[in-house]
Order: C-alpha cells, then sequence, then structure tokens
C-alpha cells in the first residue's frame, strides 16, 4: 500500500513539474543553446516574444534577399504519415529515400493495393527482379540512394539509411514500438498499439515517441550523473563524487526528466480534445460535449496499449517516470502536433528519374520501351513524395500571417526531412518571420476556418482588410 502511495506522490510532483511552464529564464537558456555555434540558424535567426502576436516568435538576424533560404532545421521529431508508407520507402528518422530507384518502383506496385495498375502492364516477374537487384533500369546508376537497413526487431514498417540511424531509433524509441517478430509478446502488444493508430490517430505514434525519447532522454541524463558522480576526483575539471547528488534521489530523477522534457516544455500545447475545433456538423452544447468526451475516451485507450507496450519492454521507465506516462501529458502531447506541426515533404527520386529518362531517351528507344509500362503502370503517382508530420523547434516558434515573408521551399538537393523556410520578398534585420499556416491563395473564410484548427482566428493585417472587404459588399449589395 505504501509502494501504490509513493507512486502516486512521485506521479504527482513529476506531472507538475512537467506541466509547469517555463521561466522566462529558462526560455532564453534555452533557445541560446539551441542557437549556439555550428547549430542551425546561428547568426540568422533569433527567439524573442513578438509585439505583434502572443507568445513567442522567430525574427530575423539578419538581412534576407528575396528567395534567400533563412532556415534549415532538422525536426526534433517526426514520422511518415501511415497512407504514404505505401508510396515512398524512406529512412524512418532521417527521411532519406532508401534502396535503389529499382527497389522504390517495385516496392510501390508489389503492393496489394496497386495490383490493378500493373496487370496486363508489366510482369510481375519484373518487378520482383527489380526488388532483388536481379535486373537494373537505364541509367539509374544516375540517382544512387543510400544503402537500405532493416530494423533491428525485423519489423517490415520501418527501413534506415545508416546502421546509426537504426541504432539511434532502436535505443529511444523502436525497442518499444517495433511490431517485428523479435519482439514476442511486447511486439504484439506494440501492434495492438500501432493498429489502434490506425484506425483512429496516426499522430498517436509520434506522440508515443515523444514520451519515449523523453524517456530515453532522461536515462541518459541520469547515467551521466552517475557515472560524473563515480569518477570525480578533487582539482579536476569533472567534480568530486561529494559534490555531485547521486542520480538515485527523486530529486534527481525528477531534474533529470525536466531537462529531458525541456524542448517540449517549450512548445506551445493544449488539451488535444479541447484544442481541435468542433467539426461544422458537430451541434453546441450536448453534441460537442460527447464529440470531445470520445476523443479523450481514444487517447486514454492509445495510451494505455502504449503503457502495456513499455511494460513488457522496460517497466523501470514507467516505474521511475510515472508522471511522464499520464493522459495529462500525452493529451498535450498530441496538441501540440495539433498546434505546432509541420509537414514533411521530401521529393521523389522516382519523379526526378522518369523525367531525365523522357529528356535523355527517345520516344522509340529500347530504353523507354523498359522505362514507358514502369511509368504507365505508376501513373500519376510516380511523382507521390515522402509526406509526414514533424515537429521543429524553431519552425514551431514561427507566428501565421496571410502575408507572410517565409515560405517552407526546398530545392532539388534537399533530400531529407529538414524544413527550409525561404524569404519571400526582402527580410530586414529584426523583422519578425511569419509564414501561412494554411493555403494562403484562399479567401479570408476558408482560411480563417482552417486556422480554427490551431486554435485562433486570425486577425492580421490581410485577413481584417479583406474581411472588411466582405461586409461592405454585403452592405452595398443591400436592396431597399
Amino acid at each position: 500500500m505504501a509502494g501504490a502511495s509513493d507512486s502516486h506522490e512521485l506521479a504527482s510532483r513529476q506531472l507538475a513539474l512537467l506541466l509547469a511552464p517555463p521561466t522566462d529564464d529558462d526560455v532564453a537558456a534555452y533557445y541560446a543553446s539551441l542557437l549556439a555555434p555550428g547549430r542551425p540558424g546561428h547568426g540568422d535567426v533569433l527567439v524573442k516574444p513578438s509585439s505583434k502576436y502572443q507568445g513567442r516568435g522567430l525574427f530575423a538576424a539578419r538581412d534576407f534577399a528575396e528567395g534567400e533560404r533563412v532556415l534549415c532545421e532538422p525536426p526534433l521529431v517526426g514520422i511518415q504519415q501511415e497512407s504514404n508508407r505505401e508510396d515512398a520507402t524512406v529512412c524512418a528518422q532521417c527521411f532519406r529515400y532508401v534502396g535503389s530507384i529499382e527497389r522504390q518502383i517495385a516496392t510501390r506496385l508489389l503492393r496489394d493495393s496497386h495490383r490493378e495498375a500493373y496487370e496486363g502492364v508489366v510482369e510481375r516477374r519484373v518487378l520482383e527482379e527489380l526488388l532483388q537487384g536481379a535486373r537494373t533500369l537505364p541509367n539509374s546508376r544516375d540517382f544512387p540512394l543510400p544503402e537500405c537497413f532493416e530494423c533491428h526487431g525485423g519489423c517490415d514498417r520501418n527501413r534506415y539509411c545508416s546502421d546509426a540511424c537504426a541504432s539511434n531509433a532502436w535505443s529511444r524509441h523502436e525497442r518499444h514500438l517495433c511490431v517485428g517478430p523479435c519482439g514476442g509478446e511486447r511486439g504484439l502488444a506494440a501492434a495492438a498499439f500501432v493498429n489502434h493508430a490506425k484506425e483512429t490517430n496516426d499522430i498517436f505514434p509520434l506522440a508515443a515517441r515523444v514520451l519515449l525519447e523523453t524517456a530515453h532522454a532522461a536515462e541518459n541524463n541520469r547515467t551521466s550523473r552517475l557515472a560524473a558522480a563515480a569518477s570525480g576526483t578533487p582539482g579536476s575539471g569533472t567534480p568530486h563524487s561529494s559534490e555531485i547528488e547521486p542520480a538515485s534521489t527523486d530529486d534527481d530523477v525528477d531534474r533529470c526528466l525536466v531537462d529531458a522534457w525541456r524542448p517540449y516544455a517549450m512548445a506551445h500545447k493544449g488539451v488535444w480534445w479541447e484544442t481541435v475545433a468542433k467539426p461544422a456538423d458537430v451541434a453546441a452544447g450536448k453534441g460537442e460535449d460527447e464529440f470531445r468526451g470520445s476523443m479523450r475516451d481514444i487517447a486514454v485507450e492509445s495510451l494505455g496499449l502504449l503503457r502495456a507496450t513499455v511494460a513488457l519492454s522496460d517497466a523501470n521507465l514507467i516505474d521511475r517516470y510515472p508522471g511522464l506516462f499520464t493522459i495529462e501529458v500525452y493529451a498535450r502531447v498530441i496538441g501540440m502536433f495539433e498546434l505546432n506541426n509541420l509537414e514533411i515533404a521530401v521529393a521523389s527520386p522516382v519523379e526526378d528519374y522518369f523525367l531525365t529518362a523522357d529528356e535523355t531517351f527517345p520516344e522509340d528507344s529500347p530504353e523507354r520501351l523498359v522505362t514507358g509500362p514502369l511509368l504507365d503502370a505508376l501513373d500519376v503517382g510516380y511523382c507521390t513524395p515522402c509526406e509526414g508530420t514533424g515537429f521543429f523547434a524553431l519552425q514551431s516558434c514561427v507566428n501565421s500571417d496571410c502575408d507572410p515573408n517565409v515560405t517552407p521551399l526546398k530545392d532539388d538537393g534537399d533530400r531529407d526531412g529538414a524544413c527550409v523556410l525561404v524569404a519571400k520578398r526582402r527580410v530586414r534585420k529584426g523583422e519578425e518571420l511569419t509564414m501561412c499556416y494554411v493555403d494562403e491563395d484562399a479567401d479570408v473564410r476558408e482560411r480563417r476556418a482552417e486556422l480554427a484548427d490551431y486554435g485562433f482566428e486570425c486577425a492580421c493585417e490581410r485577413c481584417a482588410r479583406e474581411s472588411a472587404g466582405l461586409g461592405q459588399a454585403r452592405r452595398g449589395g443591400k436592396t431597399k
């Protein structure tokens, strides 16, 4: 009984620490470390309070010309969209395409959902030979891709561009979430979690990664402190062991957890079921209450399945960080993605290959007789890019404006999941950077409706001007 009471007390204390808003000093120190020399954005941008919008903003630290890159930032955490996995075989860690052009094409067409597309156009034997590397396509060596590395757990969901990416993913989250045959009972539990997410919300595995990576970082912090306490000697650069608190006390475990949580503590968050805008077909009052209650139930189910998985892979994580694996934290992480997520997009090398083939080989050439049927089978989907969702520590500070001065834009050399922001016009040093969270070509009513999902009604100068214009048009159109 005492053990249960102690666990509840620990969870309550950790939860209070995790949900506490960061102080101004914490915010300043975090972004100073994030923009240290050698880090993405150093010398180009800075984070400070916005005088025009609520909260923080990202500002230009120097002048930028129109079309110049302002920021290139890798995601803090990201995941490929579930529906996109059939169309793009990419590294689950950095989103680079892997394998070969042949493998990319064959993997897509051999999916059950694409069978009708290739039957009668390309022989299945040809696709299998392309997949196995027994057949090559004309000039495909001009489009080299990183070798494909399998998941350490043997699952067929995730591929990697290097053993380093595979090992990194395994240690941080995949040893808990892998559905491969090496997982045994834990693998079955992970499959239950993943399948539940497929049926409800494919952001859940991304939210799970945040919790698991935070716990992993906290454990690394704890291990480092224990090692420092054991090896410190007087007069050395490392404090003496008597000067370092051991990392086994509850207070120190809490400190390790808070340090690991810091990147997400900075993010704008809200409880998922409270953050989402009410759909138009849901009635206010009881109907809305039932809608939000059902969302909460789904999140509670998802967290329960995640906890069951972690209990089988490393129960110590839940015992040591009970405040982290709570619905209060899980709901806010999901809400964080609702409010801050940016689409991850990586252009397909398959598109580049076919465009080059069409430019290089005459229409009636032997090479086009090989590439043509494959292109026909892929149809308009030949250019489908890698699509995912990510959270970016700096980009998430960019406020929305429907007349923005930067926009996400990649060029041919961008082959991973980094966010690239480019100046839409000349930007002066000290100017706040803004981007439009939705389609800026839509009219003001459509933009505001979509932006409601981010928890606010846009009041930028353009929206105010266009909204006033609509009002004048309506008044002008009245008849007596």
